[in-house]
């Protein structure tokens, strides 16, 4: 019976609620009442579900364990429609025992994907969580294809693929299988065309290829409006970081266009940064784009896609396989010239995994060597001839899983090879054993095989449902109206064709799937032939039922098309098929193997055995080794029993190695058998080699040990861990099948154990033995242990040598000297036990011992104790101060800890003594003549409610000793209520290392909660669930600084107070917290910064800031918009941050840009260096005279002017009247300058100098020029005058010409005009006048105009005019002015 889930919201009647978060991340809570009762609470969760990510058809289960008072009701919902529940598809449970609450689902569908719901409620509150399930549909659908394919009218893919949003997105749905088979073809190679059409269940090949090029075409077409060139495209790939990366060199016409990634035809959000959080990334460097996926997952797999601007660019089929790594590879150190070997084995067969060394990916070489086991489980990667480069990380990738490890190779520490290059090895480093990987692989081929089979059998109960579907009605007929319009556009020919291939394309895909079904089982799990005859005869039968319907709808179709469809609507007598299309005969399967030979590794010398299982018991067969039949002989048996066929090898030899081989019946297994001598010892050795070797001091010792193997065998000797290499006392030698070590001149120190190991190409050995070296024991130990120091005895312990010599102990030897004489007392052997007792003593004496050790290797230094006294009174000292265990109104209990120092006697008994706070009197607490015998005792004579402290003293047999220091006070009342919890808790301040709290005195209840008298602050870390102390003793304040935080970590925290009567419950947070300052935004902190630098070329330039964020900010670099080169080095430290330009070159002028950006905000600041040097000289210098009275002085550029935008020149003058050098024109930023006031019969000269920032080249220097004073007799001759008119309109002889100008540097504008009467100038900038402006300077002198702009702006952009005018005419002439920045 169906049942439907119900869900109850217990606000949804207008009733109001308080929300506020659970400590489980996720949950939220609504509280009913503003104040919950005593006793109750609202729900909430221990443990939320887990989202999943789970197979179609696999067991998917969500656990959820709620608390509260009463107990909550738990109740399950999810977003898109109810859950129906049913045994079959989905049940809610609940354990007792675990208490946990689950929602499981048998078999999971793809319809069950969801967001999931799980409310806990009470009559107090509600607890709700949410989770989400996400499936992976598994194979191709045939039936919901065909329901689909019989409701839509066919659809060119092409029109499917452009189906977009007017933004250029693809519409949110996932992809149909024609979208994505033909999304697929557009980009793969032409080498992969036949695996994607047998995958996709494409028959019609040529038409595939035909249509495939009219896309491709059209596709070209599209991409060609956003892309000028695409020069490499990358399938996914999955790198050793369990990251896959999908690479694209394209060269985009608008860098701005908007490049989309999806998957499945669904847009998939990317980020830009490469550190960002999120799962898919983009990283673009110059043309280049790759795409990243990290934290690979079975969810990743799918169909990824990348757009630009709405067209498809590229597209990538990812496969996940469902592989993992069983054992993983391991690090090897190898020897230089040996070979290393990584391997590993997988959890399902891979034809080939991806090795990669150092990053790169690895291939079958000279220098790698790629293998794999028959069964495609083992892979082993061979380096060969390892050098020091080779060393480093090596991974191996099999699908989404990856593993890694180290090759160190270190060199070869033979001395014999210093200084030349060593032969190549044969040994190999690493491997590990073969035997164990081979059972590993064993077990994980079993399990693997083991799912094959039952995948067949849902296969074979699939074809049973066929079966009985077949006997029941008839399919229904096709929609005959899309039929009957497409038959209007197309020939009946064409139509058959189609429908045609579409039957025959999906009986492909089912054979295929079971083909691969039968193909890989059949051979290996022994599945009997009868099994694929008859899945054959099903498809068979499947592909005749399906051709005769659809030939019956063609010819229907046609009949109604030539009006030929009789009067009863068309219907056609079925044809039936005389007989079955296959013969129904039981085929015998005859005999076949259930299980086959299997390939083993033999010991030179042992037995070995290969045995095979036939599936019948009276089958005989014959053997065979490399191509020839083998018999039973001396050397080797073959026997049957029942259906196992065994051939044992009695002692392999080399002769046995070889390719053996077992026939029956027409079916065969064979098996390599590789023979190996690995070293190996006799078992008479090894029991001599084990013996302990014991010499004296000084000695020599030898070790040997036959063995056998193979050559070359590398025998290496070890002592205690640490290998032996040749010396002066240590000899190695290594003759044919035995090694040997003799070791001389043997110290104490040498006691070891003694190890061989031998090695060669088919593995290792090794034998231990023990060398004890003999010598004199060091001296005994002290300090003495006084037992007894009376006036008749004293008795004493010590302890025994630190080494005895490798000997048993003898006896100890003593002497006693009385303190004051010169003579010691021979005791004489006292025995071997470390104590004495000494009887013959005065009382009052004080004795002095010393001792040695006597064993059969000689006698000891001496030990010489300190004195001890006979029996002179020695009181004990005091015990540790009484300790309060329990206080009431009539009696306190107190206890403590005896004296260390007992004064040589044993402790009788105690004395307590009291005395009452304010007062000076201490009195007994215990009867004078009765003694405590006890270490703890209950005072009773006190008075309630006055406040005690106590002190104890210890008595022996001198008396009693010093009294202890006092306890603590303590009441005499009876014990107090634990305080309360804490009161408005909070944080005040925080770093990243520490924390401080603020809290107010919990409420002092009588009876209840008494007062507090300190307090307890704990923490515990976000990943951890125990809770840590930080104060080891009670705060009575009520703030308190958590100190030694992680910096960013998430913390919980929390405050109990305590009393006399105990601690309270803890008060703890409303939410965690970080260990961090509080959020600032990043800003810079210095008053002033410089914002323009000048650098010398060759020269370092540095930089610093200082600046302040929290938490600590991301400080990163750009020079002119893009990261900074390596060439500049960059320091970070806690608010300061360093730009170091170690030899600045002109190519690092440039602005620089540093960001410093963090959760709250980002701050940048942008500097301009320049790096220039002195500029190099102007070329010659001419001088012509264009105008009478002016000089023109013109130069040619000097080298840095295209180098340099901020280079100008200085032109000065000097007459032969004034010999000193005047500066006549500077910021000149053109190649020529117009000097004035040039007077008749002064020579001039002129020179140019070229400046920069950084100053004034060398000059350059003009020829002398002068305009001769003609000089003439004075003389008068008045000649008839004349009236001469020398007026004339304003005409200019040298107009404006164009500038460019840098922004805050001085602009120069002049040109010649003559008129007479002499005309009025007017300047203007953009018509409008500038003569009464102050900010130009306007000359005009003897018909040269000037203007002078002494900061140029971008608002003195524009076009400037001169305008000359007098009685008879005006002139004008114009030009630009352009400011750069």
């Amino acid at each position: 019976m169906w049942k439907k889930s119900k869900m109850a919201d217990p606000t949804a009647a207008g009733q109001g609620g308080i929300r506020k978060r659970s400590k489980v991340p996720g949950v939220m809570i609504t509280q009913y009442t503003e104040e919950l009762p005593e006793g109750v609470s609202t729900p909430d969760f221990s443990r939320k579900p887990i989202a999943l990510t789970i197979k179609e058809g696999k067991l998917a289960v969500f656990k959820a364990r709620v608390l509260g008072t009463p107990y909550p009701k738990i109740s399950w919902s999810r977003a898109n429609g109810e859950i129906f529940f049913h045994p079959q598809t989905c049940q809610q449970k609940y354990d007792e025992e675990s208490e946990e609450h689950t929602i499981e689902f048998p078999k999971v569908a793809p319809e069950d994907a969801d967001t999931y719901k799980c409310f806990a409620t009470n009559e107090h509150g509600r607890a709700v969580c949410t989770v989400q399930l996400n499936v992976i549909e598994v194979g191709f659908n045939k039936n919901k294809e065909l329901q689909r394919q019989q409701g839509e009218e066919p659809l060119e893919f092409r029109k499917i693929l452009k189906k977009r949003n007017p933004d250029g997105t693809r519409e949110e749905k996932p992809m149909e299988p024609e979208e994505k088979v033909w999304e697929i073809l557009l980009s793969a190679d032409k080498k992969d065309y036949e695996g994607i059409c047998v995958e996709y269940g494409i028959t019609n090949f040529r038409g595939m290829l035909k249509r495939l090029s009219q896309m491709k075409i059209e596709k070209e077409k599209e991409v060609a409006q956003f892309v000028s060139h695409i020069s490499t495209l990358k399938h996914i790939e999955v790198n050793e970081d369990d990251c896959a990366t999908i690479e694209i060199d394209m060269d985009l016409k608008d860098p701005s266009s908007k490049v989309f990634l999806y998957k499945d035809g669904v847009m998939v959000p990317f980020t830009k940064e490469l550190g960002d959080e999120l799962k898919h990334s983009l990283n673009q460097i110059g043309k280049k784009y790759i795409f990243s996926i990290k934290k690979l997952g079975a969810e990743d797999a799918g169909l990824y896609s990348v757009d630009v601007e709405g067209v498809n660019i590229f597209s990538t089929d990812f496969k996940v396989p469902q592989v993992e790594f069983a054992v993983k590879i391991q690090e090897v150190k190898a020897v230089e010239r040996e070979d290393a070997v990584f391997q590993c084995v997988l959890t399902a067969p891979m034809t080939e995994i991806k090795w990669l060394g150092k990053s790169a990916p690895l291939c079958n070489g000279e220098k790698h060597e790629i293998i794999v086991s028959e069964d495609k489980l083992i892979h082993k990667l061979i380096v060969k001839d390892c050098m020091a480069l080779d060393g480093g990380i090596y991974a191996a990738v099999a699908g989404i899983k990856s593993c890694n490890a180290w090759l160190i190779v270190e060199s070869d520490k033979d001395p014999a090879g210093k200084g030349k290059k060593s032969a190549r090895k044969g040994t190999v480093a690493g491997g590990g054993n073969d035997e164990e990987l081979m059972r590993i692989a064993k077990e994980q081929q079993e399990k693997y095989k083991k799912e094959m089979e039952e995948q067949l059998a849902l296969a074979k109960k699939a074809q049973g449902r066929l079966r009985l579907a077949r006997k029941g009605p008839a399919a229904p007929q096709r929609r005959q109206p899309a039929v009957v319009l497409l038959l209007e556009e197309v020939e009946v020919e064409v139509v058959e064709e189609m429908m045609m291939a579409q039957v025959v394309q999906e009986v492909v895909v089912l054979e295929t799937e079971v083909g691969e079904l039968v193909g890989e089982l059949g051979g290996e799990l022994g599945v009997e032939l009868i099994v694929a005859q008859e899945v054959e005869q099903e498809v068979e039968l499947e592909v005749e039922e399906q051709v005769e319907q659809v030939e019956q709808a063609t010819e229907r179709e046609a009949m109604v098309l030539e009006g030929k469809e009789d009067e009863e609507g068309g219907k056609r007598k079925k044809r039936v098929r005389d007989g079955p299309l296959v013969a129904e005969t039981v085929v015998d399967p005859g005999v076949h193997f259930h299980a086959g030979l299997s390939d083993c590794n033999a010991i030179m010398g042992e037995p070995v055995q290969i045995e095979c299982k036939l599936s019948s018991d009276n089958c005989e067969g014959l053997w065979y080794k490399d191509g020839e039949e083998i018999k039973t002989s001396d050397a080797l048996t073959i026997s049957k029993e029942g259906s196992f066929h065994r051939l044992k090898i009695h002692k392999t030899t080399e002769e046995m190695a070889g390719t053996y081989r077992f026939e029956a019946d027409g079916r065969k297994t064979e098996a390599v058998v590789v023979v190996e001598d690995p070293p190996r010892f006799n078992a008479d050795d090894i029991e001599e080699f084990k013996a302990i070797v014991t010499v004296k001091k000084g000695q020599k010792a030898t070790f040997k040990l036959p063995y056998m193997g193979r050559e070359p065998i590398k025998v290496q000797w070890y002592l205690d861990g640490e290998e032996l290499s040749e010396e002066t006392h240590i000899k190695i030698e290594n003759n044919e099948g035995c090694g040997r070590l003799l070791l001389n001149k043997l110290h104490r120190k040498d006691s070891g154990e003694i190890r061989v190991k031998l090695k060669n190409e088919f593995g290792s050995i090794e034998a231990h033995s023990q060398l004890v070296v003999l010598d004199k024991p060091t001296p005994p130990l002290g300090p003495l242990e006084i037992v007894e120091a009376s006036s008749s005895a004293i008795e004493f312990k010590w302890r025994a040598p630190k080494d005895a010599g490798g000997c048993k102990i003898d006896n100890y030897i003593m002497e006693r000297q009385q303190v004051g004489r010169n003579t010691w007392k021979k005791l004489g052997p006292i025995g071997p036990e470390a104590k004495y007792r000494d009887v013959d003593v005065d009382h009052g004496r004080r004795y002095c011992y010393r001792l040695r050790v006597e064993t059969e290797m000689g006698f000891s230094e001496m030990m010489e104790t300190e004195d001890v006294q006979a029996g002179t009174k020695a009181y004990a000292g005091p015990p540790t101060a009484p300790k309060v265990t329990s206080a009431f109104k009539n009696c306190i209990n107190l206890t403590w800890t005896p004296p260390s120092v007992t004064g040589g006697t044993s402790i009788l008994g105690y004395n307590m003594e009291k005395r009452k706070k304010g007062s000076n009197l201490w009195g007994p607490a215990n009867p004078p003549e009765e003694m405590i015998r006890g270490k703890s005792f209950g005072v009773k004579d006190v008075t309630e409610g006055l406040e005690y402290e106590f002190r104890v003293s210890a008595i022996n047999d001198s008396g009693a000793g010093e009294f202890s220091i006092p306890s603590e006070f303590v009441f005499a009342r009876d014990p107090k209520k634990p305080p309360g919890k804490v009161n408005d808790l909070k944080v005040t301040d925080s770093s990243y290392t520490t924390l401080t709290l603020a809290w107010t005195h919990p409420k002092d209840i009588q009876g209840v909660e008494d007062e507090a008298k300190g307090y307890y602050i704990e923490i515990r870390p976000a990943e951890s669930p125990e809770w840590e102390g930080c104060n080891a003793n009670a705060v009575t304040g009520t703030a308190y600084t958590v100190k030694g935080l992680k910096s960013m970590a998430m913390y919980w925290v929390r405050v109990k107070a305590m009393n006399e009567g105990g601690n309270g419950e803890p008060q703890d947070l409303n939410n965690y917290i970080l260990a961090m300052p509080p959020p600032v935004r990043p800003r810079f902190t210095d008053i002033k910064i410089k914002s323009f630098m000048v650098v010398r070329a060759g020269n370092s330039t540095r930089f610093n800031i200082n600046f302040e964020a929290s938490p600590w900010p991301e400080v990163s670099w750009l020079k002119d918009g893009v990261p900074v080169s390596k060439r500049v080095t960059i320091s970070n430290a806690e608010g300061a941050s360093q730009l170091l330009i170690p030899s600045a070159e002109r190519s690092d002028t440039g602005i620089y840009t540093i960001m410093v950006k963090n959760i709250v905000g980002q701050e940048s600041f942008s500097i301009e260096i320049r790096v220039t040097d002195e500029p190099k000289p102007v070329g010659p210098v001419e001088l012509d005279e264009n105008v009478p009275g002016t000089v023109t002085v013109s130069w040619a550029a000097s080298p840095d002017e295209k180098r340099d935008d901020r280079l100008h020149y200085m032109v000065t003058k000097r007459d032969s009247v004034k010999p000193s050098w005047v500066t006549v024109a500077d910021r000149i930023f053109n190649n020529k300058f117009t000097a004035c006031n040039i007077m008749p019969g002064r020579e001039y000269q002129f020179r140019v100098y070229a400046k920069n920032d950084m100053g004034a080249s060398k000059h350059s220097s003009s020829s002398k020029w002068s305009i001769a004073s003609k000089k003439v007799k004075f003389s008068v001759d008045l000649p008839e005058s004349k009236v001469c008119n020398l007026e004339r309109s304003p005409k200019f002889l040298l107009p404006l010409k164009k500038h460019c100008a840098p922004q805050g540097y001085e602009c120069h504008m002049s040109c010649a005009v003559r008129g007479e009467p002499t005309p009025h100038i007017t300047w203007l900038r953009n018509n409008l006048s500038l003569n009464t402006n102050t900010n130009y300077l306007i000359s005009n002198t003897c018909g040269v105009c000037s203007m002078l702009i002494l900061r140029v702006g971008p608002k003195d952009t524009g076009e400037y005019k001169v305008i000359a005018e007098n009685g008879l005419g005006r002139a004008e002439c114009s030009t630009n002015l352009l400011v750069r920045e």
